[in-house]
């Protein structure tokens, strides 16, 4: 998705370019940050062209792996994955509002532990670009 959206910055109305910024955070999904870490800077860029700030959050595996967590077996180690890398900054204070997942597994794993849904970044850009047009 990044990569296409990429391919047609140019083509981004100018009223687009400037919208109201939060200074958003993006916590990546295991699997894409080893195989496609040139996608996390797409997103930078997609973000950047929309006036957006997006920063990329240093992170460990959330602990659901796929289905690993949802395993019977797995509980205990998943959340104790997820306390030592993504609890802490999910649930600090000053990420409220302002964190994004690419990863669905560990959208659900955040939802799971901390009770928090966080949106993945095309849903934070998409409720920018409506809030830019209710103003």
């Amino acid at each position: 998705l990044q990569e296409w959206l990429a391919t047609r910055l140019d083509s981004l109305p100018q009223g687009a370019r400037h919208l109201a910024d939060p200074g958003f955070k993006l916590l990546s999904h295991c699997t894409e940050k080893t195989n496609a870490p040139a996608s996390l800077k797409t997103w930078q860029q997609v973000f950047a062209a929309f006036g957006l700030t997006l920063s990329l959050v240093e992170t460990g595996c959330c602990g659901m792996s796929g289905t690993y967590g949802h395993e019977t077996r797995n509980a205990d180690t998943s959340k104790t994955i997820y306390a030592q890398s993504w609890q802490p900054k999910v649930e600090a204070p000053e990420n409220a509002g302002r964190l994004l997942a690419t990863g669905y597994s560990c959208r659900s794993q955040v939802k799971r532990f901390s009770n928090q849904e966080l949106p993945h970044p095309m849903q934070a850009l998409l409720e920018a670009v409506r809030s830019a047009g209710s103003r």
